[in-house]
């Protein structure tokens, strides 16, 4: 953890034991005091290092159970987002292959519908191209029939004047 200032707590902490634990043994050592008396001021301040690292110990842990709980809360959060992320993305999938199946139908349907009205327009074109074919057979006929009397017709009156020609 960092405070406003930029101090990280931890390494206050540990300076903070590390710094009156060389203290006091300083203090004790430098103090004029019989080997007794030493001792047991030793055993004094090492019983208050053992409280005090024990205090932190529970801080420690404490503050690791809140660290704990927030990571759960936000993992919580986090799958609730996620969550709905899947349902939103579910949801306008189906909506999508729905759209797509019912336009594929419909599709389908305008192929079917204009391959019915396709074969009917062939089939009327037929039909008309049937029947230009017969009229267009009729005027060739009648006009061959024209021609065949204006030959015929020709031939005769080329007969006549040839038997003239030849009468003469």
């Amino acid at each position: 953890m960092v405070d406003k200032q930029g101090i990280n707590v931890k390494d206050f902490l540990i300076g903070g034991l590390i710094g009156g634990i060389v203290g006091s043994v300083t203090a004790l050592l430098l103090a004029p005091k019989s080997g007794k008396e030493l001792r047991g001021d030793l055993n004094e301040q090492v019983g208050t290092l053992k409280e005090k690292g024990n205090e932190w110990k529970d801080v420690a842990y404490e503050k690791g159970i809140e660290i704990g709980n927030v990571a759960k809360d936000k993992k919580e959060q986090l799958v609730g987002t996620a969550s709905g992320f899947v349902g939103v993305v579910k949801d306008k999938t189906g909506k999508v292959a729905e759209t797509v199946s019912k336009q594929g139908k419909t599709v389908k349907e305008t192929i079917k519908k204009n391959a019915d009205e396709n074969k009917e327009a062939v089939e009327e074109a037929a039909d008309k191209v049937k029947e230009e074919a017969k009229s267009a057979a009729s005027d060739v006929e009648k006009a061959a029939d024209v021609t065949k009397k204006d030959v015929e017709k020709t031939a005769v009156e080329g007969k006549k004047e040839a038997e003239k020609i030849v009468k003469k």
